[in-house]
């Protein structure tokens, strides 16, 4: 009769490696790429903000582009409230509850595409306004200035013809409009005329301008754009061609990454729709619902950058 023997001497088995799945671990190599990516993004648009800029040449605020702080911060409601339901997605999903696991990625799936059509509302602005790389007058001095007032004689042209101007913005366009063709302005006293006295102090206070000895303007200047800010009308922004180049790179990798975050989540909404979806998919929910948080906690930088300061 034989008696099994256990070597009480015998080392436990070692597994080597680390203790994560291998999908967890690449997605985690992946995100710092992306962190130095955004990173060196960022730091680069902070040194180039707090550089160059001066008091008497300050760099563009958020009105003077045509940002709306109301809809980045609704922009940035969406994105947490689509990281929240990717987490809800992923608890669904790994107690087996699949149906309710597709529902709350399907909610993300939405707010992640309502997001980009405001960003693509909000680039629109952009063109509209013309607040492009290379296309804004920062200066008005020498041969630009000529070509601004040129410019400007174009678009009050088209915009009088167009009709869509209302009073009393028509009757400061047809007057300046006037004042152009007979050359009796200077292209600082246009874009003072398109804009209005008080943003003009702001940015490069003309010679020409008289100011009491509290610093307010005498005989301020109220500007077209003063009664209706979404004419098409262009207008001196100093440092804006910049600013432009940093808002398009910033806001449009990360919309690149928003878009690639729902290519993924459509996915999963195919997979179910073929009945191959289910809770062994948990970890690639989990993988995407990292990235999709990493995506959002770089817009959380973005916005205050962009719309706050």
């Amino acid at each position: 009769m034989s008696v099994a023997t256990h070597d009480l001497h015998a080392q436990p088995e070692i597994l080597m490696g680390i203790p994560l799945p291998n999908g967890k671990l690449a997605m985690w190599l992946f995100l710092v790429t992306e962190i130095m990516f955004f990173t060196a993004l960022l730091g680069t648009y902070m040194i180039l903000r707090n550089g160059q800029p001066s008091p008497s040449n300050p760099w563009p605020q958020p009105h003077d582009v045509h940002l709306a702080e109301w809809i980045g911060a609704a922009n940035t409601f969406v994105l947490i409230l689509s990281s929240f339901f990717v987490v809800l997605a992923h608890h669904y999903l790994h107690h087996g509850q699949v149906k309710k696991a597709i529902i709350y990625i399907a909610f993300t799936l939405a707010l992640g595409t309502l997001f980009l059509v405001v960003k693509a509302y909000e680039y629109k602005g952009k063109f509209d306004h013309e607040i492009l790389p290379s296309r804004i007058f920062e200066k008005l001095d020498g041969p630009s200035g000529y070509r601004y007032t040129a410019y400007v004689h174009k678009q009050l042209e088209h915009l009088i013809e167009s009709g869509h101007v209302s009073s009393p913005a028509k009757e400061k366009c047809e007057a300046l409009l006037a004042d152009i063709k007979t050359n009796k302005l200077t292209p600082k006293q246009v874009n003072e005329r398109v804009v209005g006295s008080e943003h003009v102090k702001k940015i490069d206070r003309p010679k020409t301008m008289i100011v009491d000895s509290n610093d307010k303007i005498v005989n301020p200047v109220h500007g077209i754009l003063e009664d209706d800010d979404h004419l098409h009308i262009a207008h001196s922004i100093p440092w804006g061609n910049l600013w432009a180049s940093c808002y398009f790179a910033m806001t449009g990798f990360h919309a690149l990454h928003v878009f690639g975050g729902l290519v993924v989540f459509a996915i999963m909404l195919l997979m179910y729709a073929r009945g191959t979806f289910g809770p062994q998919h948990a970890g690639l929910v989990e993988n995407t619902g990292l990235y999709w948080h990493f995506v959002d906690i770089v817009w959380i930088f973005l916005f205050p950058l962009l719309y706050l300061v």
